[in-house]
């Protein structure tokens, strides 16, 4: 490989295939050597890495700091992985064919919009291939369950439905708490300076035309997208010095050239807006203040007013609505028209420029966060229902008492209940309070009004307002492990979500993720929603043994419906069946009834999944009634 290669300007014409060729030749030159400081020094010096990206401005180990040094390490494991180039590569080759597109003058054609046509053509086909991949992939869990990737992807946020419809639940409550506190809302949009931008409009809408800015000063849309930034960080800055609350929801756009701008809906106490919006006007119009119609064009800021008829909370939410569905997926929108053409054709070109730049399209300011708030909509209250009816129906008190202790995730009632039931041989009261315990540690039972309050109750009814209002009283915190991904590096990752009362798991370690090929890839999901996953491994599946694995998982479907309702309804078969008051005995009544609903539900016992059928059978090896399982299994 050439010392001379200049990676940049490969960059700007290469092909994603050409991308994962040069990936393969990068991993196995820097495979070659062992040193990390020595790879680090040979891929900098060749321009294939450039350290200030990183956070690293030197590579002279005794002078980094603790956190650089962990960082230099990682990095040189990295980088001999042709997957990490690849993707690498592949990134920066489309940003830079989009900087030497922008450099042209986007947006001056016919429907050439926000986006070049041959980036646009290049992102529609990754993310075809991508459906493909999805469509053909499976998650399977270590205990055989098997969902479709394309389910899991169809219930996530990567579904622009759910995105847009996350957006309006959350903006709907933010502004019905900043109503209920007073607050007042602005419309204001925020544009850089003239020099950041390609091109200029000439004209009156909507006859709008587009020619090159004779004053442009080369900036890229990343440096445009991070001034945009840098001076929203200097009035929030301002805002925590003078004690002004706000809150709000930021949306990032391009202009037709592809300049990135802001449209924010702004909510602030009607005694702090004046010097709030001050603030806001002189960061947006520092640079460049003396450019002409900077007033008018740069900084917009116009009250939301609603109708006659209508409230702050539903004006703020048309006005957001419209931003929201024009840039995810068109929805229910008239046209673009600053790109003049559909809405749908609009909202795809505006994804696809975001995607490119890497920035994030929507953000939310001053509200609770929402990370807790997805993790609390992954658990369900299932169980807790369950228990709430058998509380209410059953008459036994020992059996009522347990599942009152089992709500607020205390087992002892459970346990002490049960022991009372055996000394006095009670099978019929025994056999439901096992199954509930045997439930209870297999983590089926889960009682989030009790473990979590407020907060997750508004989180599963959708209500963003009193979710604000709960995180202020009583806050919801993630809870993380830490595992090792496929680098050798420990990172921390998502596996539930506490309180001060305990904590409930949302992820269960242990998914694969098995595509058409048959590789296999770790990652995590949780019991209800499916979520994202990651890592990587080496099990295979065969086809037959996916099929064999999705049959299975719904004999456990169904097993697990029958034994969390064996233990409501089956006293009068383990009074007929009740054994002289053994402890062994009893587990036998627990498995014999257990049988007995499979069989009415059509399914047999060496069909049944072994966590329910084969923990009964073991405890009865535990307690002493071996034998009396051999005779039967003889006959």
């Amino acid at each position: 490989m050439n010392p001379k290669f200049n990676l940049q300007e490969w960059l700007e014409t290469a092909t994603d295939s050409e991308c994962r060729a040069k990936a393969k030749e990068f991993a196995v030159r820097c495979s070659s050597i062992e040193e990390p400081l020595e790879l680090l020094e040979m891929v900098v010096s060749r321009g294939w890495i450039v350290l200030p990206e990183h956070g690293v401005k030197h590579l002279d180990y005794k002078k980094m700091k603790p956190a650089q040094r962990r960082y230099v390490l990682e990095l040189a494991a990295r980088i001999k992985s042709d997957k990490w180039w690849s993707k690498r590569l592949r990134t920066l080759a489309i940003r830079a064919a989009e900087a030497r597109a922008y450099s042209y003058g986007i947006g001056m054609g016919k429907d050439k919009a926000y986006v070049s046509t041959w980036n646009l053509e290049r992102m529609v086909i990754r993310a075809q291939q991508g459906a493909v991949a999805m469509a053909e992939a499976v998650a399977i869990s270590p205990d055989g369950e098997v969902i479709d990737m394309a389910d899991v992807l169809e219930g996530s946020m990567a579904n622009g439905k759910n995105k847009r419809t996350e957006l309006i639940v959350r903006t709907k409550g933010m502004a019905e708490r900043a109503q209920e506190l007073g607050y007042r809302a602005y419309a204001i949009t925020l544009t850089a300076p003239g020099c950041y931008h390609r091109c200029t409009s000439v004209g009156e809408k909507p006859h709008l035309k587009l020619i090159l800015n004779k004053k442009w000063n080369g900036f890229s849309q990343q440096q445009t997208a991070s001034y945009l930034t840098k001076c929203w960080a200097q009035c929030r800055t301002q805002f925590s010095k003078s004690e002004i609350d706000f809150m709000g929801l930021r949306t990032l756009e391009p202009h037709k050239d592809g300049t990135p701008h802001w449209h924010l809906i702004f909510f602030v106490k009607p005694q702090n807006a004046s010097e709030a919006l001050k603030i806001i006007r002189d960061k947006y119009l520092h640079a460049e203040s003396q450019e002409k119609n900077a007033q008018k064009v740069r900084v917009k800021i116009d009250a939301i007013k609603p109708r006659k008829g209508q409230d702050m909370v539903y004006a703020a939410v048309a006005y957001a609505i419209a931003y929201i569905a024009k840039n995810i997926d068109g929805y229910k929108v008239d046209g673009d028209t600053e790109a003049g053409m559909s809405a749908i054709n609009g909202a795809q070109r505006a994804t696809v420029w975001a995607r490119i730049l890497g920035r994030r399209q929507f953000q939310m300011f001053g509200t609770a966060p929402v990370t807790p708030y997805r993790e609390s909509r992954r658990v369900r209250k299932d169980a807790e229902t369950l228990l709430e009816e058998l509380i209410a129906q059953d008459k036994e008190p020992a059996i009522v008492e347990a599942a009152k202790g089992l709500i607020d995730g205390n087992l002892k009632p459970c346990i002490t209940e049960a022991m009372k039931a055996m000394r006095s041989g009670r099978a019929d009261v025994l056999a439901p309070l096992t199954a509930l315990r045997d439930l209870h540690l297999d983590g089926q039972i889960v009682c989030p009004t009790r473990i979590l309050g407020s907060a997750w109750d508004a989180a599963d009814k959708g209500d963003f307002r009193a979710y604000m209002v709960a995180m202020e009283n009583d806050p919801l915190e993630l809870v993380k492990r830490e595992q090792i991904n496929g680098y050798g590096e420990v990172v921390a990752v998502i596996c539930g979500v506490k309180s001060q009362r305990g904590q409930v798991l949302t992820h269960k370690e242990g998914w694969k993720v098995q595509g058409a090929k048959g590789k296999a890839r770790l990652g995590k999901a949780c019991h209800a929603q499916k979520g994202p996953f990651k890592g990587a491994s080496h099990i295979e599946y065969s086809p037959h043994e996916v099929a064999e694995m999705k049959r299975a998982q719904k004999q456990k479907q169904e097993a697990v419906f029958l034994g969390v309702a064996f233990a409501a309804e089956a006293k009068r078969k383990r009074r007929e069946r009740a054994k002289p008051s053994t402890l062994g005995h009893v587990a036998l009544t627990v498995s014999c009834t257990l049988d007995q609903a499979l069989n009415d539900k059509g399914i047999r016992r060496e069909e049944a999944p072994p966590d329910l059928s084969e923990r009964a059978r073991l405890n009865a090896q535990k307690y002493g009634a071996q034998a009396y399982l051999d005779a039967k299994n003889k006959n």
